[in-house]
């Protein structure tokens, strides 16, 4: 690979739109229907934020709205964690599978939205990670109803990232009235992209 075609960043490898293996599978017909044609600087937050707090190995890893699986596959390479990723749309996923061998990690990944996470499916996972996933207004309400699944499954933590649309401002009030537990934590980066935005934190 030329360095052209991917950056590094976080220990990671993330394809860009001209690479080859990327332009094969669009070729292929893996063309994404809900925004997950690209990696979202908002996975740089959490990223960031856990590289410090760290978390323990022995956590199993979901990540929510998964797109490329970048997320997940950090927490691999980076703690150790297993790792597995959901998305609504499944043309996303090859592109997750191309990251994880392009990066030597492992994450299974299959097609769910957010209604289809039960307490029972939930309950297999210590942490649920999302970042850029609350852009319309439905999702606000699919997601407050989910972290409440998750709270009663045994989740110990649920991070959210966003560059503070509004439906995750309406997101964040409502867990701040609903859970007990809740912080926002405010993230602002230079590098290795200019980002900012909040992470929703619910223990």
């Amino acid at each position: 690979m030329t360095q052209r075609n991917y950056r590094q960043a976080f220990g990671l490898k993330i394809l860009n739109s001209n690479h080859a293996k990327v332009r094969q599978l669009k070729k292929e017909g893996y063309v994404a229907e809900i925004h997950g044609n690209k990696f979202w600087n908002s996975s740089f937050l959490i990223m960031s934020y856990l590289k410090k707090q760290r978390i323990p190995k022995k956590y199993k890893v979901l990540e929510i709205g998964c797109g490329w699986g970048l997320l997940g596959l950090f927490c691999a390479r980076e703690f150790g964690n297993k790792a597995h990723g959901i998305d609504a749309d499944k043309n996303v996923l090859p592109y997750l599978q191309l990251h994880a061998e392009v990066n030597g990690q492992k994450m299974f990944a299959e097609r769910k939205n957010f209604n289809q996470l039960t307490v029972e499916y939930l309950s297999q996972f210590d942490i649920i990670l999302g970042a850029d996933i609350c852009f319309w207004d439905e999702m606000a309400e699919q997601l407050l109803r989910l972290i409440g699944r998750a709270k009663r499954a045994g989740v110990r933590h649920v991070l959210i990232a966003d560059p503070c649309r509004p439906p995750f401002t309406d997101l964040s009030m409502n867990c701040e009235q609903k859970f007990e537990n809740v912080e926002l934590v405010t993230k602002f980066l230079r590098r290795p992209v200019r980002a900012s935005g909040e992470i929703l934190i619910v223990s």
